[in-house]
């Protein structure tokens, strides 16, 4: 859902109408478009949750309209569950939730759907190349949308995709709408369209993830195996789901080998923050020497700060990465890399969003993907590895 408030009017996308008061009195209807009038102080001209509407009198007077007009406008939206009138306060726009987008969802079926992603980042190519593959089928039209790692903006762009009428949403490492509690589900006036969790393991509902602490586990195992002692980790931010579960399985390689973590927590994952991680661990007084980061890009930082500091990988430094990438083979030494089958993913989100489209409920409800050690030159000689249980490791260069 959108409010836009301007010089010329009050328009809202709500239950597929948009409302405009005109100097007649009469509101204009437009049973599916969305026409931008005007600007307020906000980007875009959109009211953001929290924030107040003018009072009916004062809208009134600024669109030059009668106060009914107003009046009729603001009491559909707050029949929509987009706003509420406090007392002492005013009318002010409310935050997002299933319920209230369901409520006022438009009703037809569009036959497109988006893929929400949380970077533009090489990762994910792989992965949205599964995921059209499946929609091409049906001639689906696929919409993507990158939310820049910000639960905020995430959270403000399914409201946007919603409004717009897509069938379904794959929300891919970042963004989701919970359901309110206490509500009965039955009596919603539209059905909220599903959306299907990708590399997201907190969440409930349908989803798609990877497992995360057999990736950390693996890359961890493989350089105590080589006989490092001292193993870093290079990481995003612990605090989101995805990561902390490579964490726990590094920490559980670590505990079996009698190791302490020695970890350089970033707040993103770019090169500099590969960069500045390494040298974090580098620079202590336990130096590392091995590490593992938790990105593409955290990798090949790492190894361009080794560069620069004259460290042979993997000579003085090994190196281990998450997930694999095309470039990891072409770096100098080839990157051992923890490899996961991003295609597949792609592929089994969008079959489970299908399915939810069609009204059927896909099982299992939470599909889990295996990560893969693909060992290359980055640690040097391989030692003969105990293969993880069901699984064996992919040699993959010399």
């Amino acid at each position: 859902m959108m409010i836009l408030l301007g010089d010329e009017g009050l328009f809202v996308r709500s239950s597929s109408w948009t409302a405009t008061p005109r100097a007649t009195g009469a509101p204009r209807q437009h049973p599916k478009g969305l026409r931008r009038v005007g600007r307020t102080s906000g980007p875009r001209g959109e009211l953001e949750p929290g924030a107040q509407l003018p009072s009916v009198r004062a809208l009134a007077d600024r669109l030059g309209t009668n106060v009914n007009t107003v009046r009729a406008a603001y009491a559909r939206l707050q029949t929509d569950g987009l706003v509420q009138t406090r007392h002492g306060v005013g009318t002010v726009v409310l935050p997002a939730s299933a319920d209230r987008l369901a409520h006022g969802a438009p009703r037809l079926v569009s036959n497109t759907i988006a893929v929400l992603i949380a970077a533009l980042d090489p990762f994910y190519l792989s992965l949205l190349r599964g995921v059209e593959d499946v929609a091409a089928e049906r001639g689906t039209l696929v919409l993507l949308a990158d939310t820049q790692d910000s639960p905020a903006l995430a959270t403000a762009t399914i409201r946007r995709l919603v409004a717009r009428g897509v069938d379904g949403i794959i929300a891919v490492s970042a963004g989701g709408v919970e359901d309110e509690t206490g509500r009965d589900r039955s009596r919603r006036r539209s059905p909220m369209p599903p959306i299907v969790y990708v590399d997201q393991p907190d969440r409930k509902g349908f989803s798609v993830v990877l497992n995360g602490d057999r990736a950390g586990y693996l890359a961890t195992r493989h350089l105590v195996e080589h006989g490092h002692e001292r193993i870093g980790l290079v990481t995003a931010p612990l605090s989101w789901p995805n990561v902390s579960e490579i964490h726990r399985g590094y920490l559980r390689a670590l505990s079996e080998a009698g190791g302490h973590p020695l970890v350089a927590e970033m707040e993103e994952f770019t090169l500099e923050a590969g960069r500045k991680g390494i040298a974090r661990l580098l620079d202590g007084p336990a130096p590392c020497s091995a590490v593992f980061a938790t990105g593409d890009e955290l990798t090949l930082g790492v190894v361009q700060e080794a560069r620069g500091r004259g460290l042979e990988v993997p000579g003085e430094l090994a190196v281990i990465g998450y997930p694999d990438l095309p470039a990891a083979a072409l770096v100098d030494p080839p990157l051992t890399m923890i490899s996961v089958p991003a295609h597949d993913v792609g592929v089994a989100a969008m079959r489970t969003l299908q399915a939810l489209i069609a009204g059927t409920r896909p099982s299992p409800q939470r599909v889990v993907f295996d990560t893969e050690l693909i060992v290359r030159a980055s640690c040097g000689g391989h030692p003969s590895p105990r293969p993880a249980p069901g699984r064996r490791a992919v040699l993959d260069g010399p």
